[in-house]
């Protein structure tokens, strides 16, 4: 796909973003067509897969680069200890590291923290539901233990994943978390469980479309990480 809409310049040591939530909320269907729309446009960009495939975790970033090109390379799951090293080493100039994670869990040992401190932005996709709120409290609960500690921790932004195109839930949801104090996306990532939608889209070519809501939430989080 090209394009004629400007697009943000990026620093020269580039930036690096994660995406958070629980299993199923979409973040690696939605990494791996954010790759290769930012590639279309022209940004170099590198995903890093934190999330191991095992018994509980199927079509991670790195089975999906491993099926299709994405347009842009896929690192699997470094030692958690190597996590923000890799990242940096990783990092293309003027570019984007994109780092997957498996469902969000806050515990020792675990590489969830490691990435928080690893990345500038923290993407939190979240379906718009009550008990949802709590993963959101959490995640936000460890970026400011990583600030009272004096670690690197990231901007937090929350994209609504999931949603139904029929319901008010996740305007309603919007509203409450904004009047909260986080930062909510506009753009949302709608449920599409038809044969042809994004739920369905792994281990498949990605084809970039002008105007599509994978082409609007890629430019909205690029926006956003270029601040």
């Amino acid at each position: 796909m090209t394009t004629s809409r400007p697009v943000p310049v990026l620093p020269s040591e580039g930036r690096r973003l994660a995406f958070f939530g629980k299993g199923g909320a979409g973040k690696s269907t939605m990494l791996a067509h954010f790759l290769a729309y930012w590639s279309s446009y022209g940004i170099p960009c590198i995903g890093i897969d934190t999330d191991v495939p095992g018994d509980d975790e199927h079509g991670t970033l790195y089975e999906h680069a491993q099926a299709v090109d994405l347009g842009a390379p896929v690192y699997p799951a470094p030692a958690i200890h190597q996590i923000r090293n890799e990242a940096v080493r990783l990092t293309p100039e003027k570019g984007l590291a994109a780092l997957d994670t498996g469902a969000w869990e806050r515990k020792a040992g675990g590489p969830h923290i490691a990435v928080l401190s690893a990345v500038d932005l923290a993407v939190l996709c979240m379906q718009p539901t009550k008990n949802e709120l709590n993963r959101a409290a959490s995640i936000l609960g460890a970026i400011q233990q990583l600030e009272a500690t004096g670690a690197r921790a990231p901007k937090l932004v929350i994209m609504l994943s999931m949603v139904d195109r029929s319901a008010a839930a996740a305007d309603d949801m919007d509203e409450t978390l904004s009047g909260a104090g986080y930062t909510v996306l506009r753009s949302r990532y709608h449920l599409s469980n038809g044969r042809d939608g994004l739920a369905q889209s792994f281990g498949e070519p990605v084809k970039t479309r002008d105007e599509s809501e994978m082409d609007v939430m890629a430019r909205e989080i690029l926006d956003v990480v270029a601040r």
